[in-house]
């Protein structure tokens, strides 16, 4: 009996924690049951992540056109439109989000928020916060999280803990150089910038957007020569991007060259 007392009175000096298990993580529900459709939403993320929304939006397209039950596709759709478009992505992503996790309906209520409202950023950041706290493990999640932080310094922490992450279990963290990138740069780092658009290029050799970001690097820094190299091998890997035709024609115009 003695031992037993003991055993229990020790007991309840352990820490509370020692009894609470953490919940198990959470995840935005993106696949539905058709393969062909849950094959294209792994490359709109893929592409999402990596700033090529051309690409993103022609994957996620398609993805919902062979799986209409799919909503979370259309979140990232509905940021892409405007008017009818925008509206038709908005309605279809809170009905086929019905009956989801708490994790995936936060997704969809990032919709309801009112680019021009003067609190918007703060109540975004708010709910990845909240959806962060749900799915705590959730790469997709964790990468919005960060960039969701008002202080770029907590960006930059935040980053630098997801890339460890995901460097350690071997999957691509280019899109989170990238991101690094443009943090430290935003931070006056500039080597550590540059560094970071390097090891993105090294990681996603095939990435046009790595090489826009190095364009983007070098157009700031005042070295058009550079830029306008970066920028055509952007367009090289995809000839659609409008984003680095038009800067090829404006560094082309700045230094009264012909448009290739």
């Amino acid at each position: 009996m003695k031992t037993t007392i003991t055993l229990f009175l020790s007991m309840l000096l352990l820490p509370l924690g020692v009894f609470s298990q953490k919940a198990e993580s959470q995840y935005i529900e993106w696949r539905g049951s058709d393969t062909i459709a849950n094959a294209m939403v792994w490359r709109g993320i893929d592409h999402l992540m990596n700033v090529e929304r051309e690409k993103a939006y022609t994957f996620f397209e398609a993805a919902v056109a062979q799986d209409p039950s799919l909503f979370a596709p259309h979140v990232v759709l509905a940021n892409f439109s405007w008017g009818d478009k925008r509206k038709h992505h908005v309605e279809q992503a809170k009905k086929n989000v019905e009956g989801k996790n708490e994790v995936s309906k936060l997704y969809v209520s990032l919709l309801d928020i009112d680019w021009q409202e003067s609190d918007a950023a703060d109540k975004r950041s708010a709910i990845w916060a909240k959806m962060y706290e749900l799915a705590y493990d959730g790469k997709f999640v964790h990468f919005r999280y960060a960039a969701s932080r008002k202080d770029v310094k907590d960006q930059i922490m935040e980053l630098e803990k997801l890339a460890g992450i995901l460097e350690q279990d071997g999957s691509n963290n280019g899109h989170v150089h990238n991101m690094l990138g443009y943090m430290q740069y935003a931070e006056g780092n500039k080597d550590k910038a540059k560094a970071h658009l390097e090891k993105y290029m090294e990681l996603r050799p095939d990435s046009y957007n790595a090489y826009d970001s190095m364009g983007e690097y070098y157009f700031n820094e005042g070295d058009m020569e550079n830029a306008l190299a970066y920028y055509k091998k952007a367009r090289m890997h995809y000839p659609a991007s409008v984003g680095a035709t038009d800067k090829i024609k404006e560094i082309e115009e700045k230094m009264g060259t012909k448009k290739e």
